[in-house]
């Protein structure tokens, strides 16, 4: 009966343990949160953020020049920048102000794309959908972006704190469904600080 009781224990430790070699967290105090990254995903130095910022990366809400704080690429993207983290600070929104919020950034991607007259270096985009997750307290936002002749997908997550809010950006290939679920599942097990948690 021990025997049976010690393998059940083993497998059961097995089990649970797979998703913990198979992702690794990064804390980031600076900010205050936890991210739990697919395996293989890297932080990307303060230099590689810079760089990014003055390569005019689009932004999914026209007229913003996003201030990246951290980031995080994936080797099988070749090195590319596949999350990158924007802190908003303010307060603590009521629900009500984050409803409203809400509707005003997807009524405004939608307005962006829909309009007629483009600059010829300017990102168009395209709102392919918007779900708030309430549990999270994060709207989710996908967005396709079409900039010199390249089409790519944006997802952001704007993550609403005790302190403001946290944005984080990945761009993908549209085609591209693993890296998509990749970056939902890391942007969605993010663990807040206690000082910033909702």
């Amino acid at each position: 009966m021990r025997i049976v009781c010690f393998v059940a224990a083993l497998i059961a430790a097995l089990v649970f343990s797979i998703p913990v070699w198979a992702s690794l967290p990064y804390y980031n105090s600076d900010i205050g949160y936890t991210i739990w990254l697919p395996k293989g995903w890297s932080e990307v130095s303060e230099c590689d953020l810079k760089s990014v910022e003055q390569a005019g990366t689009p932004f999914p809400v026209r007229g913003m020049m996003p201030d990246w704080q951290a980031g995080y690429c994936s080797p099988a993207e070749g090195g590319v920048h596949s999350l990158l983290v924007e802190v908003q600070p303010g307060r603590k929104m009521h629900a009500a102000d984050i409803s409203n919020f809400n509707r005003f950034i997807v009524e405004s991607i939608s307005r962006s794309g829909q309009a007629q007259w483009q600059l010829p270096d300017t990102p168009r985009l395209t709102l392919k959908d918007a779900t708030y997750i309430q549990e999270k307290k994060t709207l989710r936002l996908e967005s396709e972006v079409v900039h010199r002749g390249e089409t790519m997908l944006s997802l952001t997550y704007i993550v609403y704190t005790r302190k403001g809010m946290l944005t984080f950006v990945g761009y993908v290939d549209p085609g591209d469904a693993q890296a998509r679920k990749s970056i939902d599942k890391a942007v969605l097990s993010l663990y807040l600080d206690d000082n910033i948690r909702y």
